[in-house]
């Protein structure tokens, strides 16, 4: 996915919304953990723990403002502050899930 905006939530992480309404985070239920590889604009590369979750978004539209819920993901980084416009996020197809060994 290609971000569109983040949002630094103080004490959760960054929340980084996809350009494409129509989301590959679709695919995933709400909550479940991935590990993430971000590819920023300056070709710098990072790895992190992530989630899935979903946010409603004021849109115009022809009768007046209305709400549009998408999916988005919740970036586990302490470090990061935000994700700039244009950074890809790719999903290596791993679950960061430190029990499942246990299930």
């Amino acid at each position: 996915m290609t971000v569109e905006a983040s949002f630094r939530l103080t004490g959760l992480g960054v929340l980084a919304v996809p350009r494409d309404e129509q989301s590959v985070l679709r695919q995933f239920a709400l909550h479940t953990k991935l590990l993430v590889t971000l590819t920023f604009p300056d070709r710098q590369i990072e790895t992190m723990p992530a989630s899935v979750e979903e946010m409603s978004r004021q849109v115009e539209a022809e009768t007046g403002p209305t709400y549009r819920d998408m999916y988005v993901l919740l970036l586990e980084s302490e470090l990061l502050e935000e994700v700039p416009v244009g950074t890809t996020i790719s999903w290596a197809g791993e679950v960061d899930d430190p029990f499942a060994l246990l299930y």
